[in-house]
């Protein structure tokens, strides 16, 4: 697993609902919202757990990317019910989006720092 492609793809997100908020298009909120659809997230419930399952920071990683998926799932449900106003705070910082955006990218660098030892 490419461990700074992954942090890459997670950053996208933000991007991607924010292009999505300001064209008003309607995004697939249940899968946005799973953790298994994208390749960190099959990696961290697959390949990942099998070889480190035990470590507290694949540990992290695991439950902050859960988290981060939720959080970005009830932000495209917001847009897809034109709870525009409400999508866009929600992209701020402080919010628990922002919040599992960052611990997902701490977690992510705890443990490619771990697996560099």
């Amino acid at each position: 697993m490419d461990l700074d492609n992954a942090l890459a793809a997670h950053s996208d997100w933000k991007v991607k609902l924010r292009v999505a908020l300001a064209k008003h298009e309607t995004l697939d909120a249940d899968r946005i919202a799973s953790d298994c659809h994208c390749e960190f997230g099959l990696w961290l419930k697959g390949e990942g757990r099998a070889a480190h399952g035990a470590s507290p920071n694949f540990k992290m990683c695991a439950e902050s990317h859960t988290e981060f998926h939720r959080c970005a799932g009830n932000v495209a449900r917001a847009i897809n019910a034109g709870r525009m106003d409400e999508a866009a705070q929600e992209l701020e910082a402080g919010t628990p989006f922002s919040r599992s955006s960052q611990a997902v990218a701490v977690a992510v660098r705890r443990l490619k720092t771990e697996l560099a030892a």
